[in-house]
């Protein structure tokens, strides 16, 4: 599935899908700082990233202790 999303220079957007989220912003040119928004965003994303990544990692830990029969 391909998505469009058309973005002002001063916009991003956070885009949520079954596999995760991702930010997406326009191009910048070579040197030029982030706006203070995008970087709010990126922290907000590397949060929820994260989140999404230990919450499978304690799955996949309790799925491989409860197979092989180990107590805590």
């Amino acid at each position: 599935m391909k998505t469009l999303i058309r973005l002002k220079k001063d916009m991003a957007a956070i885009i949520f899908t079954p596999q995760g989220c991702q930010l997406v912003y326009p191009e910048r040119a070579k040197g030029e700082e982030l706006p203070e928004h995008f970087s709010f965003a990126a922290s907000i994303t590397m949060a929820i990233q994260y989140q999404v990544f230990v919450d499978g990692m304690f799955a996949f830990l309790k799925d491989v202790t409860e197979e092989k029969g180990v107590t805590h």
